[in-house]
């Protein structure tokens, strides 16, 4: 008899952590499958013209969020530096913080050549900051490891 009770058990155990599995993961899949449907309903007749207003919703929060991610890219300035090359913005406004992202996994620096405004050490697939010198101008910087990478940070009076 206790074998079958403890099997009982572990069965309502077993669907009580199912239950409460479906039931927090019902939550989040369901703002999902809403996108999804509405795709799928437009050609429905009996849906599109509720599924309709619902992606012009979300297009104009699109395009209110793309203003937002403009202003972002402002605030954050990012050195990405891939298949050793640096990847970075026109421009940067004076003393600004810099975050350098090493995407390959070697070891490179982002140091100026000419001044020694900034000197930024970033191991293989890590992420370091720096702060952009505080005067506007032209900063050719290479990497101390691999001399053929190089590159110039444009330092502007915005800021």
């Amino acid at each position: 008899m206790k074998v079958p009770q403890s099997t009982l058990g572990l069965v309502i155990a077993a669907v009580l952590v199912g239950v409460a599995g479906c039931g927090s993961g019902g939550e989040p899949t369901s703002e999902p499958p809403p996108a999804e449907t509405s795709s799928a309903a437009e050609p429905t007749a009996e849906a599109t013209p509720e599924e309709t207003t619902a992606p012009e919703e979300p297009t104009s929060s699109g395009e209110a969020s793309e203003a937002p991610a403009e202003e972002a890219p402002a605030e954050e300035i990012v050195i990405t530096i891939r298949n050793f090359e640096y990847e970075m913005p026109e421009t940067v406004p004076a003393g600004a913080e810099i975050t350098v992202v090493n995407e390959d996994t070697a070891p490179h620096t982002v140091t100026t050549t000419e001044t020694e405004d900034f000197d930024a050490i970033v191991q293989g697939g890590e992420t370091t900051t720096f702060t952009a010198p505080s005067e506007p101008g032209e900063y050719p910087f290479f990497c101390t490891y691999h001399p053929n990478m190089t590159g110039t940070l444009v330092v502007s009076s915005d800021g």
